[in-house]
């Protein structure tokens, strides 16, 4: 049987979703639970990777186990013996077909940029950004990336053959100091949300043009796009199958 599972978790103490030697990561974390459910190893597979600090509503992923369990009884089972900082939000069966990579259609990240005063509860969750910046011209920077087009400068890996990827949309979320930046598309590549936020940023502070960025963008060289915003503002929020 396949279980598919929706899982949210609190990045800020993790090494990122997948495993890696020694480190905390929610992969490891969930399959070390699954060993004494099932009574042997089970690996799982995410849709994706998300790095260390990146926060998860909506991530995905998929294991095989030949005992046939109730959805609901898998789930709290799960949650039952997983740390806090990870929870199961939904379990359900799908055939041997679906992969929770393979199968995504579309994926949703959020970021969130704070303008106000450092609140210390919520510095892990949010991008506290001290210099004026003019909202409008970020917006107006973000259309830049919609479409399709070859990310090869907008992303950490350097050895993927295929980088080019379609944001659907880039919408925008404005409460109090809080800008809430939603980005929708069939997929991303590493660090390629964050480093387009963080030159969405320095179009809206004035130190590069749009036409800089899409010089960037276009030059298919990440040494023309150097900075990367903070992980704890990045959260994977949907994937759609």
């Amino acid at each position: 049987m396949r279980y598919k599972c929706t899982v949210a978790y609190d990045g800020t103490n993790f090494h990122g979703f997948q495993v890696q030697n020694d480190l905390r990561c929610v992969q490891s974390e969930i399959e070390a639970v699954l060993l004494v459910i099932t009574k042997k190893k089970t690996k799982i597979y995410g849709a994706g990777r998300t790095d260390a600090g990146v926060h998860a509503y909506g991530q995905v992923f998929h294991f095989d186990f030949d005992v046939v369990m109730k959805p609901d009884f898998m789930k709290n089972a799960l949650n039952s013996r997983l740390p806090k900082d990870i929870h199961i939000l939904k379990v359900e069966h799908v055939d041997e077909g679906f992969h929770a990579r393979f199968k995504a259609l579309a994926k949703t990240y959020e970021y969130l940029l704070d303008f106000g005063e450092t609140d210390p509860l919520k510095v892990n969750y949010r991008w506290y950004y001290k210099y004026k910046l003019n909202v409008d011209l970020l917006k107006e920077a973000s259309k830049v990336f919609v479409g399709t087009h070859n990310f090869k400068a907008i992303t950490k890996n350097h050895k993927l053959e295929n980088t080019t990827r379609t944001i659907y949309s880039i919408d925008f979320e404005q409460v109090g100091t809080l800008l809430k930046i939603k980005f929708r598309g069939n997929g991303f590549l590493h660090n390629q949300v964050r480093i387009m936020v963080a030159m969405m940023v320095d179009v809206a502070r004035g130190k590069i043009t749009i036409l800089d960025l899409e010089n960037v963008l276009k030059s298919l060289d990440r040494k023309k796009a150097p900075k990367t915003a903070p992980a704890n503002g990045l959260y994977l929020m949907d994937i759609e199958y």
